[in-house]
């Protein structure tokens, strides 16, 4: 039977019992009842189906596809190859969303003809406290472009570095197959983002509802097991700026747009370089500069803020 729902939730699950009983309930209580909920079993080894066969018994709604176990991003990419909705909502299988979520996500998409709606979101629990960063970041206030500018992905403080604050339409990501990096298992937000946003055509929206809760502290998620490895989530990050990199540059936007990713590029990492001061410093360093001068970026060094230019600077220094 052919399905076109308004809005389709993603959710993977992957060893989640304690969570995913509230991150269902939100889903199926939505005053907007015509959506679809893709589940994918991620190869989880606990009970997370046992919990889901319930719901799927309640609302016909809710589909569940099986997979191997392959990360998040493989089942998120599984979750695309299905979905059929106008709008594209992820869901991770320990948060869960306010009852209107989709009901508001789809009347922004359907008012403001935007190809991407980014939200506001609440942290939780509130102990241990989450790093100011990470309120500051969910905290989303209200603005409209109108087609892509850089202004939009590198400013806008809710942009990134996640995506399930944001509602993509179909037709975007269909547009160019966009789908996760599997092999990324840290960042792949990030990524995926830094991709997609240059390519919209119908606007950008951002609106100060929060409509999403944020699971900030999980004992085994991603976030946690990298938190703790300084050297290895810097390595990564350093890896998956070289993906965006390459992948601007790929599409000319380098050729548009050089001067305000190079900026965002050397603001985003110097900082924790300086901060943490890793054991492979001068290595990560190193494969930066590398990185910018293989990618025609060294000719914006000296046009960008003055902040900027200093931790370019700090930059070289480091790989000396």
């Amino acid at each position: 039977m052919e399905r076109n729902p308004k809005v389709s939730v993603i959710i993977p699950i992957y060893n989640v019992e304690s969570y995913l009983s509230r991150c269902l309930t939100s889903v199926v209580k939505q005053t907007l009842s015509d959506i679809e909920i893709v589940c994918v079993n991620d190869g989880t080894t606990d009970r997370s189906v046992e919990i889901l066969k319930p719901y799927m018994e309640m609302d016909d709604r809710i589909v569940l596809l099986e997979k191997e176990n392959g990360g998040i991003s493989s089942a998120r990419n599984v979750g695309l190859d299905y979905a059929t909705g106008d709008v594209i909502v992820f869901l991770d299988s320990d948060d869960y969303l306010e009852y209107n979520a989709c009901e508001r996500i789809y009347e922004a998409y359907i008012s403001n003809y935007a190809d991407i709606i980014i939200f506001g979101s609440k942290p939780f629990p509130e102990l241990p406290e989450p790093e100011d960063w990470v309120p500051w970041k969910l905290d989303c206030e209200k603005a409209y472009y109108p087609e892509f500018v850089p202004a939009a992905l590198f400013k806008e403080r809710s942009a990134t570095p996640f995506v399930w604050n944001h509602a993509f339409s179909r037709e975007l990501l269909e547009r160019e197959h966009f789908r996760f990096e599997e092999k990324i298992s840290l960042g792949e937000d990030m990524i995926f983002l830094v991709a997609v946003m240059p390519n919209v055509q119908k606007g950008i929206l951002f609106i100060d509802d929060k409509l999403h809760h944020y699971r900030c502290f999980r004992p085994g998620s991603s976030m946690f097991r990298y938190g703790a490895e300084k050297d290895k989530k810097l390595k990564q990050h350093v890896d998956n700026l070289r993906i965006s990199t390459l992948y601007w540059r790929e599409k000319g936007f380098l050729e548009k747009w050089g001067k305000e990713y190079f900026e965002w590029m050397i603001d985003f990492i110097v900082p924790d370089l300086i901060q943490f001061h890793p054991q492979n410093q001068k290595e990560l360093a190193r494969k930066l500069l590398q990185d910018i001068k293989e990618c025609g970026l060294l000719e914006y060094k000296k046009k960008v803020r003055f902040e900027t230019w200093e931790k370019y600077r700090k930059l070289e220094k480091m790989a000396r």
